[in-house]
């Protein structure tokens, strides 16, 4: 695994455990609650704070994985989204990606490389269904690896798992559990709070969400240091402007000169670019897996790229590049990711955030 140019030093390591230790557990809970946006996946509500949980205290920034086997996954799965099967698991399950998955144990297991599942993001429980339905193919009883008929059992898999997700997901819970312990059947989880617009609007400390950061990526890098760890993401937030009448004259001007050709009357889905932190992660691990999709029922879309090497910074574009265009092969929906912050994606943000109120 190349090595990690992120790492703090031991004082400023010493100083976000600190603040993390100072903050007010319930005060940081609270914060966190104010990321959730109205329209969020029905699935997932409210979990009121409790002291007594380890994921509300903000030291926490690693929660271990508690395998309890592919029927509870499934069943979690199947709940929280009834059309899991036919958009995400029969795709991935697929027998035209069997070599792939071959491909994935021999990296995780045989050569213990660290392995980067990077999809786009649309909703909150996106990055979950997409690994319990690669859990799932991965692991099924009838499946085998390689002549010799190997297998991969999710008591061995669940270690080497590892999902970042933002540290929003530990104020909900799906089905009446905490979010974060459906979390844990599958994987370990690293919490995050994203450097992201809807967190600057809600103002949050700046030193508590650095401290958490610093402290969880002091953490991932531990792990990922261990080799042989899947590391899931979803890299990107996406921004619908099918409704934006006000901004289709701009975002036609604007896919003109992008594309040099006349763009499609319908409405089109904006990536935003991806931040540094992210960006360091893709190129901290030995390879990439793209994963192109959507959970719309009426435009679904399960699309698995090829193992990927990252070899300079601009290929974490590339693979996001990559991602839109298969998302919009597979669903018609002009797609489009933004290598860099624009005036564009500024306008469709703001407009998206004011038809949410």
């Amino acid at each position: 695994m190349p090595p990690s140019t992120s790492r703090p030093s031991p004082e400023r390591l010493i100083e976000a455990k600190a603040v993390l230790t100072e903050a007010d557990a319930e005060a940081t809970y609270r914060a966190m609650l104010s990321l959730v946006r109205t329209g969020h996946d029905e699935i997932l509500q409210a979990l009121p704070f409790n002291a007594a949980l380890e994921f509300h205290d903000p030291r926490c920034v690693k929660v271990e994985p508690e395998p309890q086997g592919l029927d509870i996954i499934a069943l979690y799965a199947r709940a929280a989204f009834p059309d899991f099967d036919r958009i995400l698991l029969d795709p991935i399950d697929h027998p035209r990606h069997d070599h792939l998955l071959n491909h994935l144990r021999t990296l995780l297991f045989l050569e213990n490389q660290n392995v980067a599942v990077v999809t786009n993001h649309g909703q909150v429980i996106d990055i979950a269904l997409v690994m319990a339905a690669l859990y799932i193919s991965l692991c099924r009883d009838d499946r085998t690896f390689s002549v010799l008929g190997r297998s991969i059992e999710l008591a061995d898999l669940a270690p080497r798992s590892n999902v970042l997700v933002s540290r929003m997901v530990a104020t909900r819970q799906a089905l009446g559990v905490p979010a974060m312990q459906v979390l844990q059947v599958a994987t370990r989880t690293f919490l995050t709070i994203p450097q992201t617009a809807s967190r600057r609007r809600a103002r949050l400390d700046r030193e508590l969400v650095r401290a958490n950061n610093v402290v969880m990526r002091h953490e991932l890098d531990e792990q990922l240091a261990e080799g042989g760890q899947i590391l899931l993401m979803a890299a990107s937030g996406s921004q619908d402007v099918s409704l934006a009448a006000g901004l289709m004259k701009r975002a036609r001007e604007s896919w003109l000169h992008r594309r040099g050709e006349e763009p499609p009357e319908n409405g089109t889905l904006h990536l935003q670019p991806l931040y540094d932190g992210t960006m360091t992660l893709m190129e901290s691990c030995d390879y990439v897996l793209p994963i192109a999709m959507s959970l719309d029922p009426t435009t679904p879309c399960c699309v698995l790229g090829q193992m990927t090497k990252i070899v300079e910074r601009d290929d974490c574009h590339r693979v996001m590049e990559w991602i839109a265009s298969a998302h919009e092969a597979q669903t018609g929906i002009p797609t489009v990711y933004h290598w860099h912050e624009d005036d564009l994606l500024t306008q469709v943000r703001a407009l998206a955030e004011s038809l949410r109120r």
